[in-house]
């Protein structure tokens, strides 16, 4: 037998034993009673056996169930069994089963998580709410000028003094088989407006993304940056260094008739960039220096 049938052989086995009600009442007897949540380890006992997990435990003096106390050692077979159990996923509808490590890894990112439509939170005008893995057909449905399946989206965007919430504007790029987030910021006290890209990809930095600012009918006047693209999980992606600083004076004077700022951004692969040569000294700056030898 190969390698690759052996292994889907494993597969559907694993399976179909993920699917019997003997490991459905396994995984009943490894969550807890209280919150209703998988246990992981330290799991505790009241004195007649009933379990509980960590955080219910120290929030209670009685066992929730038979009222009895606590009992003072720590069941270490049941402890045991939920490190190695394959816990399912519980939004509804995931196949996924894993260990409660690797769940608590996944969850946030499930495709199968409930969301409401992020931007609602920007624009205030979506009651959508489904799977995360649905949310791309709905924006592409309902949202289509916010986004695209190019890797670059150019705006007219229309300033507006009155507004108080911080996002300005958020598009989705779907691109090099990849979702690209893209936000705009005003940092209001620090005077700064900020661009920044965040992707679904652990290696985010092998993609960059270039804020291009333009009047389009003064083509020499124009504000163009660079910077690399951040991955979602990134928490501080809002303090990063690395994310498009503009001071708030440079951006209004880039506002045209209308009192519109255009911008493009655009969205590429850092190994496609051509590597830039280091700066010689200018031929005018060479001959002015022998000029000044030449004087007498």
């Amino acid at each position: 037998m190969s390698s690759a049938s052996s292994a889907t052989g494993r597969k559907l086995v694993l399976s179909t034993l993920l699917e019997t009600d003997h490991y459905e009442s396994l995984i009943k007897e490894l969550t807890c009673t209280r919150c209703n949540k998988y246990m992981k380890p330290p799991i505790y006992l009241c004195v007649d056996g009933h379990s509980i997990c960590g955080p219910c435990f120290e929030k209670s003096y009685q066992c929730h169930i038979c009222k009895k106390e606590f009992a003072q050692i720590r069941p270490m077979v049941l402890e045991s069994l939920a490190n190695k159990v394959l816990f399912p996923c519980t939004n509804s509808g995931c196949p996924k089963h894993a260990t409660l490590p690797q769940l608590e890894k996944h969850t946030p990112h499930c495709q199968y998580r409930i969301i409401n439509c992020f931007m609602a939170r920007v624009y205030g005008e979506c009651s959508w709410e489904g799977r995360a893995g649905e949310w791309m057909d709905h924006c592409f449905s309902d949202h289509k000028q916010r986004v695209t399946e190019l890797p670059f989206i150019t705006i007219k965007d229309k300033w507006d003094a009155k507004r108080t919430e911080p996002v300005l504007n958020y598009f989705l790029l779907k691109c090099y088989d990849k979702i690209f987030n893209v936000y705009q910021i005003y940092d209001k006290r620090g005077g700064r407006m900020m661009w920044t890209v965040l992707v679904n990809d652990d290696n985010a930095e092998k993609f960059y993304f270039e804020v291009d600012i333009f009047l389009p009918n003064i083509p020499c006047k124009r504000i163009v940056y660079r910077r690399p693209c951040k991955c979602e999980k990134d928490a501080d992606f809002l303090e990063h260094t690395q994310n498009v600083y503009i001071p708030v004076e440079n951006v209004f004077s880039m506002l045209d008739e209308t009192e519109a700022l255009n911008f493009t951004v655009r969205i590429g692969e850092v190994e496609n960039l051509p590597l830039l040569e280091t700066p010689t000294a200018s031929e005018s700056l060479i001959l002015l220096n022998e000029e000044h030898r030449e004087d007498p």
